[in-house]
């Protein structure tokens, strides 16, 4: 086999392309694979100036009849050359940065530069543009050989090399968000990016080897912190790889420094700290996701003994978790088994899922880490008997029965803590904060009816 490097222009490809001598074999070739937003990206990347990656041919010499002919055949490089030939055909125009912005998905540096060919076919373009178009030098690889196995053995090879996975190609988007997940979940091959210990320490994971599936989690956890953190407790976003990929791209300009990403930071920390590696089952990704989001409800509202308990309240957690998957063909499946076991392999990467999930775990955890003691007792309730509440009412007030909102919604004590109530869930109610009663005869007319409602209920 012979190789020699040359440059041809994607004019040179295209002409050689109408004359029929360049062409794929479709004997070992796929198809046309590629998605019209695939061809769009390519020939925009070919306009910015941006490199592609080599092309190979086939150089093909024969002789018939005393006549001889040269062909080239594509053995990498077809879709490329498609892409060029056919926008050059006028078969399609390209993207524009920013009307096309729900497509194309560029990035905001992108939109601010000049776009002269934005919407555009190849016969729509200035005539200095399309020159410039036509005249891109491109790198080829001639290949000459008599051995079609050879051919054939080096595409195997080109093709053999594992293609990047969506975190990988992640890795590679523009925008701090990406920088914010390198630096968390980890990628050792750089000094910059060890990862936060929580993930290599505390879940044990290994991002030198596993091709992304740390960093993907470190983005899922940041995506749910930072969405409950911005929007309320009672929001938990989707984290499958579309909701992910729109994280990314819609947090091009994220702060690092801000308050959030901090607080995610020192929750981790906390965790880490929490856990001793090799005295607890090992933790799922699940299981990092609940105890992140029951973390951050801890650390303002509540006294730090809680910290004390946390590594026993998570132990029994689990322990009950594991005893219900070893019963789950019983004729009554166990409460941790319906209520957060299965939710873990079915959609589990629904927010809606996921949050079922969470105000089980929250329940039971509030159980295992008694006595909590809140910082400020002037504060009645802290935020995990909040959200408790708020999903066992069914998001109702219970004075006037309509819907609350998170950012509307306040703790009543049914028996007025004045008079000796207790700050339990027993004796909460959720109500809007204009519904809260205030004053005695509104107080007691109120603990009347909740009574009676209640005793409704068990009937």
């Amino acid at each position: 086999m012979k190789a020699q490097q040359e440059i041809k222009t994607i004019r040179e490809l295209i002409q050689l392309k109408q004359a029929n001598m360049l062409s794929a074999n479709p004997e070992y070739q796929r198809g046309a694979v590629w998605s019209r937003t695939q061809q769009r990206k390519l020939v925009d990347s070919v306009m910015r100036g941006y490199p592609l990656p080599v092309i190979y041919l086939h150089h093909i010499k024969t002789e018939v009849a005393g006549m001889a002919r040269e062909d080239l055949e594509i053995i990498d490089g077809q879709q490329r050359i498609n892409a060029l030939y056919e926008f050059a055909e006028g078969a399609f125009t390209l993207f524009d940065p920013v009307t096309d912005d729900v497509k194309a998905r560029f990035p905001a540096f992108i939109k601010a530069q000049p776009c002269p060919w934005a919407g555009k076919n190849s016969d729509q373009l200035d005539p200095e543009t399309r020159k410039r178009f036509l005249d891109t030098p491109l790198s080829v690889a001639m290949i000459e050989t008599d051995q079609v196995n050879e051919v054939r053995d080096l595409f195997v090879r080109l093709q053999s090399g594992l293609p990047l996975n969506a975190q990988e190609t992640r890795d590679a988007w523009p925008g701090q968000f990406t920088e914010f997940a390198l630096k968390l979940g980890g990628k050792p091959e750089l000094a910059r990016y060890p990862g936060h210990g929580f993930f290599t320490r505390t879940l044990e994971m290994k991002p030198s080897a596993d091709r992304g599936k740390t960093r993907q989690l470190a983005a899922q956890l940041a995506m749910l912190f930072l969405t409950r953190r911005a929007e309320g407790a009672d929001k938990l976003c989707d984290i499958n790889a579309g909701s992910i990929n729109e994280f990314y791209y819609s947090n091009l300009d994220f702060d690092a420094e801000a308050a959030d990403p901090q607080r995610l930071l020192s929750a981790l920390t906390t965790i880490e700290t929490l856990l001793i590696p090799g005295q607890h089952p090992k933790l799922r990704g699940h299981d990092a996701i609940h105890a992140l989001l029951l973390v951050d409800s801890l650390m303002d509202d509540y006294a730090p003994s809680w910290q004390d308990r946390f590594p026993n309240a998570l132990d029994s957690f689990l322990a009950g978790l594991a005893n219900a998957k070893s019963d789950i063909d019983g004729t009554e499946p166990d409460e941790f088994w319906t209520q957060y076991g299965q939710w873990t392999r079915v959609n589990s990467d629904r927010g809606d899922n996921i949050a079922r999930r969470h105000r089980f775990y929250m329940r039971k955890m509030h159980e295992f880490l008694q006595p909590l003691t809140l910082k400020d007792p002037q504060r009645l309730f802290g935020e995990i008997e909040r959200t408790i509440l708020f999903f066992d009412q069914g998001k109702s007030c219970a004075e006037c029965g309509g819907s609350v909102a998170w950012n509307d919604c306040e703790i009543h004590h049914v028996v007025e803590h004045s008079q000796g109530g207790q700050t339990t869930l027993e004796n909460a109610a959720l109500v809007h904060k204009a519904c809260h009663p205030k004053g005695e005869a509104k107080t007691k007319a109120f603990a009347s009816k909740f009574a009676a409602a209640k005793v409704g209920a068990a009937g």
